[in-house]
């Protein structure tokens, strides 16, 4: 149902009501008005309910002639009905009995404990309330016919300059969700309201730009993949149509290249594929408590020939010999050891690697944990590629795009294992002085 036809129906239904209302304040104020009535001019009433009692003792406990009696209590009355079984046997006035039954004033008569029958009566007062309640009622119809139609005319004025109004930037937001839909469209949505209509089209607008952000990820994703399976291939295709062109068998040193481009290729994948499961929140952890100093202690034994190639000194300083952390050892050594192989990428040859480990409380987080600070004296990171050594595929050192550096997936993969233990990871760098990787994952309290 459309709002311009609620709006008409909502209206309709409220001066319907409107005369209802009325109509029953105008019923029960007529009742209470009577009783009022009543309770002024008390004394009259019981004058005449006891002179139609005296009557009916008087006569032998019966009503007998009582049709053509005279009461001298009636005078202040203008209508009188005397009812008794069921039956009208005293008149006095114009209103038929059956319209003083239900609009007069009942007076029961008894005679001790036996009801000897009822009055219905009117004083002039009560008589002249009646008639406005009987004009009232007959004018009733005839106002709501013409309210209806006047306040119809006016609502429908009314209503269509509202829904015209309240729809105006419902059609801005279908448009708008049109325009989103076929992308590329200019997107026109009433943002500038303060209402309702402004937050959803606030929140449309966020909801297309998060799109837009995913779409140009997801390309550049499928750019940089791209290029990173690019240059590997083409050594192995290189190799092998050398060797099929020439008809000579590969030496041992081409077999250990085009080796050497499968396995990276390989690493390449498995990156990418655990990256993007990481992203999605599509990797479920399985958290043990694990000694953080003896996962570092078996990383640096992993990496320690890396080191000593180009002369590295590694060392470990750890706080306490034991620092239990809810973990899952696979995902964290990973984080662990790619951020470790980046410091000794950026490391010079005769530089120095140092691992902290302690447990530190962080009050702007209100929590304990377990802190890991890898230092090293390398080349540093500038100021302009700090804000994306995190980023997929991004390379602060271009030169490592060459085959045997890394991927470009190291840090992002690192970053987002420990996100996933609900962790954070933070990088301080002075170009020429070296960086510091600071991770923290919480302690269970």
């Amino acid at each position: 149902m459309k709002i311009k036809t609620r709006l008409t129906l909502s209206m309709g239904g409220l001066i319907v009501l409107i005369m209802l209302v009325l109509l029953a304040v105008t019923h029960v104020q007529f009742y209470i008005t009577r009783d009022l009535a009543y309770l002024e001019e008390k004394d009259a009433f019981e004058a005449l309910r006891m002179e139609f009692e005296q009557y009916y003792r008087s006569h032998g406990n019966s009503w007998e002639d009582v049709e053509s009696a005279s009461f001298e209590s009636a005078a202040p009355f203008v209508e009188i009905v005397l009812s008794a079984e069921e039956q009208a046997l005293y008149q006095q006035g114009s209103l038929s009995v059956d319209k003083l039954r239900g609009d007069g004033y009942m007076l029961a008569l008894g005679q001790g404990d036996q009801r000897i029958g009822r009055l219905y009566v009117m004083n002039e007062r009560q008589s002249k309330i009646y008639e406005f309640k009987t004009m009232w009622y007959g004018m009733l119809p005839n106002i709501g016919i013409a309210s209806l139609l006047i306040t119809g005319i006016a609502a429908l004025l009314i209503i269509l300059l509202l829904s015209w109004r309240l729809t105006s930037p419902i059609r801005k937001i279908i448009s708008g969700i049109g325009a989103i839909k076929q992308g590329g469209a200019p997107i026109v949505l009433p943002a500038h309201r303060k209402d309702e209509f402004g937050a959803i089209s606030k929140a449309l607008l966020e909801m297309n730009d998060s799109l837009a952000e995913a779409e140009r990820t997801r390309k550049q994703l499928m750019s940089d993949v791209a290029h990173e399976l690019k240059t590997p291939l083409m050594i192995i295709q290189g190799e092998l149509e050398l060797a099929h062109e020439t008809g000579s068998p590969l030496t041992a040193v081409k077999q250990a290249s085009i080796l050497d481009e499968v396995l990276r290729l390989s690493r390449l994948v498995h990156e990418v594929l655990d990256l993007s499961r990481l992203e999605a929140g599509m990797t479920e952890l399985h958290p043990k408590e694990e000694n953080l100093v003896a996962l570092l202690e078996d990383l640096l034994t992993k990496t320690r020939f890396m080191a000593e190639d180009k002369e590295i000194q590694l060392s470990l300083h750890a706080e306490e010999p034991m620092i239990p952390v809810s973990v899952e050892k696979s995902r964290i050594l990973q984080a662990l050891y790619n951020i470790l192989t980046n410091a000794v990428y950026y490391t010079k040859t005769g530089g120095h690697i140092r691992i902290h480990a302690e447990t530190v409380h962080l009050p702007d987080r209100q929590q304990r944990y377990a802190r890991i600070r890898v230092e090293d004296n390398g080349t540093g990171i500038s100021e302009a590629d700090l804000p994306h050594i995190f980023d997929r595929f991004y390379r602060a050192d271009h030169s490592r795009a060459r085959p045997g550096g890394g991927t470009g997936l190291g840090l992002a993969i690192a970053q987002h294992n420990i996100l996933a233990h609900q962790g954070f990871i933070e990088v301080e760098s002075v170009v020429g002085e070296g960086s510091v990787f600071t991770i923290c994952l919480p302690l269970e309290d």
